[in-house]
């Protein structure tokens, strides 16, 4: 679920699907390993933001012998090839999520959950930026903080 015009709207339809993923590792030559197609699984069965421990204890209790540091490296590979997208909160904590169209986060201080929205001028900030700046603008990152309404409540 996702955040839009003051809506919660479904946007899994915009998510990488996983046959896309295969088709770029066997591009890349990277061996599709029975590891890393239950990793996409993990990633992508949800629309969730995951810690590598959160992915860890899923993985590992379909496939005991995984170690964390092959989900790190497969991590990484992942958000290397843009498969998944790191999400970075400072002080080395990150969570990462499956590939979806782009959008931005609102993060709870209290709880640390995330919600997604989806802004249809998102690109006009880059133009902006570029225009003012005359940078060559890559990417951006744009993140809201605040308190979720679970924990106003407490």
């Amino acid at each position: 679920m996702g955040f839009l015009y003051g809506k919660y709207v479904e946007r899994t339809n915009s998510m990488l699907s996983i046959e896309k993923a295969k088709h770029l590792l066997k591009e890349q030559n990277i061996r599709l390993t029975p590891q890393r197609l239950e990793l996409m699984n993990i990633l992508s069965q949800e629309n969730k933001h995951w810690t590598v421990d959160e992915i860890y204890k899923l993985l590992n209790e379909k496939m005991p012998s995984v170690s964390i540091t092959t989900v790190y490296n497969n991590i990484h590979l992942f958000a290397e090839l843009n498969l998944v997208k790191e999400i970075q909160f400072g002080e080395g904590l990150s969570k990462y999520e499956w590939k979806k169209s782009d959008h931005y986060h609102i993060v709870c201080s209290e709880c640390q959950e995330i919600v997604d929205i989806w802004y249809p001028t998102l690109k006009e900030v880059e133009v902006f930026a570029k225009s003012i700046s005359k940078f060559n603008i890559t990417s951006h990152n744009l993140q809201f903080y605040g308190i979720c309404e679970h924990c106003q409540s407490e």
